[in-house]
């Protein structure tokens, strides 16, 4: 969008523009969201709709060329407020439009209170920023929707420009709407995402009511470990994302109406990383390097290598597969070799360095280590080396053992069977001889090669057979002991050649069951019985027996029940007026046999239902009308020909014994004319050509409600204090309510304008108002509401708070002129509260304390102390809070302001009193040793003295004591000479503090005024130490200064 257009009608030489805003120079070609025209010098924001609030202001343009300079009306640049006005029921979309930033921002949305907009199933905020409403209610209108925007990082917080949403209630029924998505849009949408990022799907949809989302994975189980939902399972988050969530996710929204759904694609990638890595290590001349390098994403990365930065392009070092083989190496081989990895993603590389040298063995490992251990426990003992080639280490010999024995086999016949047998030698023992035993019997490979085949610990029988049947043995023999462990085969079907197939029955599984019959025909149960086929040599563990529906257009099996399979009959319980067959399916630990053939048709007599349809309620929205619903049955459950709903009503008082009567073929009915929330028992009876089911259980519903016709009367306020009130009213008539009476809605409106209501219980005839503003004008009415909505409201009733104290000063600032004088410089309080009178000024020096005296005396500042100030406003009620300020003047005239914070500590103010004490103790020491006198040298009095002047000590703190300076002499110093504790200028900086009040009204301001010229408030920059010129107030005093 373009902003202020600047162009320049000229004469001579091309025209200069620049921009001035606010009264400040202003260059657009340096802002990077901002382009400037080359030929004028109009600017326009770079992003089209994008954020305009830190371009608010006005401007001037100036164009200058050899003939002068030309200035431009004033242009004003102001962020249009966003109005949006729908009818209730809509959905409607709040724009934030954050600022674009390289980091992701937090955004919440407020009210101009900066109280978090509430979020629920209908109102969400989307990973845009935007507010979106599924549906809206006239409680949704409002004036001050703002998008705060924060970014944390920098600490700063954008406010965006306040919506208005104003709900038009509808002139017609609020109908109910089918969901349709809002974000993201259509039907489907495709994410690509790198392995370890974070994923967030939305599904946001709109609808009347609110619709229930549910997450499904597509192509797989959604996994509830890596995945979770958030904002009312409006979002799918998915962290630290992987390959195996690559897939199809599927968001399905539902209410009444209907459902929509969106596909999600993902496509997980992944940037380059090791599998493994190269090793760094020492090779002898005439070893084979082996640099072994793999790494994996998505794609794939493509894998190279480089000595010392150089690609390699040496035909003598061979690469195969992501290994870098150096054969036969020589010390020139010596170097850095560096594998890289790269795809679209990004590039890993890492360095591995080979160095050719000889050396001699050597044990680095210390002699003569004992290892304490328990038997059967396992210790490792170290052995570390050092040598190039890669010394030979020989250790204690240890027991063979058998780590991986054979296993215990079911294999089909005519398929391969292979038994492996990993074990565990000394180093120092030669390969181990591996002996193989069937049922004890030794086995050979046998000249047969198509009977076994036997690879060092491995035994392979190509075609299993019955005769293999056993159990077999692996024995690892060495020349100092044996290990040995067994495993077995065990034959659970047959494979037979092509040629000897003489059906379709897989023959693995069980044949199927045969000889289906029906006996012992009843009403609602039949029995079936069974011949079982050939299992196998895998016994049948349990028969599943289905049903079909004969009449049902939509023919389909269902599972009926199951039986153990030792069992070959079953009585099956039926539902009537349902035709039945029947067939029967073996299953065994291979799977489930083909269904049995099956019966002929089985038909069960009707019969009355058995049960009524659940769910029975009023559903009514519209005044005058009873809207009555219930879940539908299944069909299962008609138990007859015409089957229908017995819909029953009556209204609770006045209508006597007798029920209205409707039939229906579904839910819902509506009865109109009824009246505004009258109370009615309802209850649904199923029925069908044979007769009724079991009598209903009534229950009571209300038709629908309307608003509210009154308003409370007597309403009242009676005062408690300056910022709580109690208001009071009569109870309401409830016919007049014309719905449930759910509550009480009072809103009061004070000034400067703020509107503020709260909501109480039904039964509640009263209710304290805190936090008002002391000294205020208010105005409060009270209104009754239902769930239709609210009535109208009473009568405006006006009231006024009482003064009270006033809250701190808005500031307060030190100036100090020169050492002996300071000057205080304060505004008023931001809230009164209260005509102000005046205020009071009391200050400390030296220690802090809780304590303060007063006094009006002419006061000499010390420019080696330290003052803390107390600034109060005060009005007839009283002192209000105060500013507290601290600081101490310094030889150069300015004020060295001392934050607050552990000082004011009641520990610390403990500590410092103890010091205090023992500092006291010390200087009576000192008096009694100067009094006594004591013997020493002058020599050492005169290095005493010497020593003192070189290194002064600090009026705030004691000098090192050490012991061993005093034993260097025979005789012992006084401790007031070593120290400087005794001398004037230490004893009178101890002196108690002083702590004064000065309380100014208007007869003091024109004395503390005239005490010192305050600098023009043109001419002085504000700052902590130099404050800009206070505001007064009401014409009292802002400032105050303190001479010497």
């Amino acid at each position: 969008m373009a902003f202020s257009p600047c162009q320049l009608a000229y004469y001579g030489k091309l025209g200069v523009f620049r921009w001035v805003k606010d009264g400040v120079e202003f260059d657009p070609s340096k802002d990077p969201e901002l382009s400037v025209s080359r030929d004028s010098g109009t600017f326009s924001l770079t992003a089209k709709d994008g954020p305009i609030h830190q371009y608010q202001g006005r401007y001037n343009c100036y164009a200058s060329n050899d003939l002068g300079t030309a200035v431009s009306n004033e242009a004003r640049i102001k962020e249009k407020k966003v109005s949006k006005k729908v009818e209730e029921g809509e959905s409607v979309v709040l724009p934030c439009n954050p600022p674009n930033s390289t980091v992701a921002p937090v955004i919440h949305w407020m009210d101009k209170k900066l109280r978090h907009i509430q979020q629920n199933d209908r109102v969400i905020q989307g990973r845009d920023g935007n507010l979106y409403f599924s549906h809206v209610t006239e409680a949704d209108s409002r004036d001050d929707y703002t998008c705060n925007t924060q970014f944390p990082s920098a600490r700063i917080i954008v406010l965006k420009e306040p919506i208005k949403l104003t709900v038009v209630p509808s002139n017609s029924v609020v109908r109910n709407r089918r969901p349709q998505m809002m974000r993201p849009t259509g039907s489907h949408s495709s994410y690509l995402v790198l392995s370890g990022q974070n994923l967030e799907l939305e599904c946001i949809v709109q609808g009347l009511p609110s619709p229930k989302i549910q997450w499904i994975r597509k192509d797989g189980v959604l996994s509830e470990s890596r995945t979770s939902k958030d904002s009312y399972d409006r979002v799918l988050r998915f962290k630290n994302i992987s390959e195996s969530d690559s897939g199809e996710y599927q968001c399905t929204a539902t209410n009444l109406q209907g459902m929509i759904t969106h596909t999600y694609s993902i496509t997980v990638e992944a940037a380059p990383y090791w599998i493994k890595k190269p090793k760094s290590q020492l090779y002898a001349p005439g070893d084979t390097v082996k640099l072994d390098c793999k790494a994996d994403g998505i794609p794939s990365p493509d894998v190279t290598w480089s000595i010392n930065g150089n690609l390699l392009t040496d035909p003598k070092r061979s690469l195969k597969h992501g290994v870098l083989t150096l054969k036969n190496v020589e010390l020139s081989d010596t170097a850095v070799y560096q594998c890289k990895a790269v795809n679209k993603h990004g590039s890993i590389l890492i360095n591995a360095y080979v160095y050719v040298i000889e050396l001699p063995p050597q044990i680095l490992t210390e002699d003569g280590l004992m290892y304490s251990v328990a038997e059967g426990q396992t210790t490792e003992m170290a052995c570390e080396t050092f040598g190039s080639p890669q010394p030979n280490k020989f250790c204690l010999s240890d027991k063979t053992v058998i780590v991986k024995p054979p296993l215990a086999l079911r294999i089909q016949r005519g398929k391969p069977a292979t038994l492996t047998c990993e074990y565990q030698v000394d180093s120092r023992q030669y390969t181990p001889q591996v002996q193989w035993r069937k049922n004890g019997q030794k086995l050979t490979e046998s000249s047969d090669s198509d009977k076994y085949m036997i690879d060092e610990s491995t035994l392979i029988i190509p075609e299993v057979k019955e005769e293999d049947e056993g159990i077999y043995t692996c024995e690892v023999i060495t020349t100092l002991d044996m290990a040995e462990a067994s495993g077995s085969i065990t034959i659970v079907g047959s494979i037979l050649p092509p040629v000897l197939f003489v059906n379709p029955h897989s023959p693995d599984r069980p044949d199927s069951p045969t000889q289906i019959q029906m006996t012992e025909p009843k009403d609602r149960s039949v029995t079936l019985s069974w011949t079982p086929g050939d299992h196998h040599n895998s016994p049948v563990l349990e028969y599943l027996i289905e049903f079909e529906e004969t009449e049902y257009e939509r023919k389909e099996w269902e599972e009926l029940s199951r039986v153990p399979g030792t069992n070959q009959r079953a009585t099956l319980s039926l539902k009537p007026f349902l035709s039945y067959r029947f067939r029967v399916i073996a299953i065994n630990d291979i799977g489930k046999s083909d269904p049995s053939m099956y019966t002929d048709v089985f038909s069960t007599p009707a019969a009355p239902p058995d049960s009524n349809p659940e769910g029975v309620r009023s559903d009514s929205i519209d005044p005058g009308n009873l809207v009555i619903t219930w879940k539908e049955m299944d069909r299962h459950s008609f138990n007859g020909p015409g089957f229908r709903y017995k819909v029953m009503w009556r209204k609770v008082l006045g209508s006597g014994p007798s029920w209205h009567t409707k039939f229906m073929t579904s839910p819902p009915f509506t009865v109109t004319d009824v009246g505004n929330f009258s109370a009615f028992d309802i209850k649904v009876q199923a029925v069908n050509e044979m007769g009724e089911g079991p009598e209903p259980k009534s229950t009571i519903g209300y038709s629908g409600e309307d608003y509210p016709i009154e308003a409370p009367m007597d309403v009242g306020v009676a005062l408690i204090n300056s910022t709580t009130v109690v208001v009071k009213w009569a109870p309401i008539n409830r016919e007049t309510v014309r719905g449930r009476l759910q509550g009480y809605k009072r809103v009061w409106e004070g000034k400067p304008s703020n509107i503020s209501f709260l909501i109480t219980d039904s039964n509640e005839e009263r209710k304290v108002l805190g936090d008002l503003q002391p000294y205020s004008h208010y105005g409060l009415s009270v209104s009754v509401f239902n769930n239709k909505g609210e009535g109208p409201q009473s009568d405006p009733l006006t009231f006024h708070t009482p003064e009270g104290v006033p809250g701190p000063p808005s500031s307060l600032l030190l100036d100090s002129p020169s050492e002996t004088e300071m000057t205080l410089h304060w505004t008023p309080p931001t809230q009164p509260n209260g005509v102000l009178k005046g205020y009071t000024l009391k200050y400390q020096q030296g220690a802090l304390t809780n304590s303060l005296i007063d006094s009006h005396q002419d006061l000499k500042l010390d420019p080696h102390s330290r003052y803390r100030f107390y600034l109060r406003g005060y009005t007839a009620k009283g002192e209000g809070l105060p500013i507290i300020r601290e600081g101490a003047t310094t030889l150069d005239g300015e004020v060295m302001e001392i934050s607050q914070g552990f000082v004011t500590e009641s520990w610390f103010i403990g500590l410092i009193s103890a010091l205090v004490l023992l500092l006291l103790v010390l200087l009576i020491l000192c008096f009694i040793k100067r009094s006594k006198g004591g013997k020493y040298s002058v020599k050492e009095k005169e290095e005493g003295q010497i020593d003192s002047e070189v290194r002064p000590m600090n009026n705030e703190a004691f000098g090192e004591y050490s012991d061993n300076e005093e034993k260097q002499t025979a005789s012992q110093p006084s401790l007031c000479e070593d120290s400087k504790l005794c001398t004037d200028d230490t004893l009178d900086d101890y002196a108690n503090s002083m702590q004064t009040e000065v309380i100014m009204d208007e007869s003091l301001a024109s004395q503390s005024s005239g005490v010192r010229d305050v600098p023009d408030p043109g001419t002085q920059e504000s700052s902590p130490l130099n404050p800009a010129t206070a505001i007064s107030h009401n014409g009292l005093p802002n400032s105050v200064a303190f001479l010497d």
